[in-house]
């Protein structure tokens, strides 16, 4: 199978759009909760995945892929909670 290697923002928004809907029906069948805890572990579980499949992993070692993720996470985090009107757009 041939897949883009890269994806317009129109896409990318679509995809996260799509996964917050299946999130959204997920939750009318459990608690919120568990939901979010789904897709954070699954979520996880493919970035692991992903980062131990890929070609250039003897450039980053395990410690320095889970602060790099982690770093990512925080800021995606922050963008929602500016986004909602939670933080300032500075913070």
């Amino acid at each position: 199978m041939n897949t883009p290697q890269d994806i317009t923002e129109d896409q990318f928004f679509e995809l996260v759009d799509r996964f917050v809907a299946q999130a959204n029906e997920f939750g009318q069948r459990f608690p919120q909760s568990r939901v979010s805890a789904a897709i954070l572990f699954a979520a996880a579980r493919f970035n692991a995945f992903q980062w131990v499949n890929r070609s250039q992993l003897l450039q980053q070692t395990p410690e320095e892929a889970t602060v790099a993720f982690r770093a990512e996470y925080e800021a995606m985090f922050r963008e929602n909670l500016r986004s909602f009107g939670v933080l300032r757009p500075d913070a």
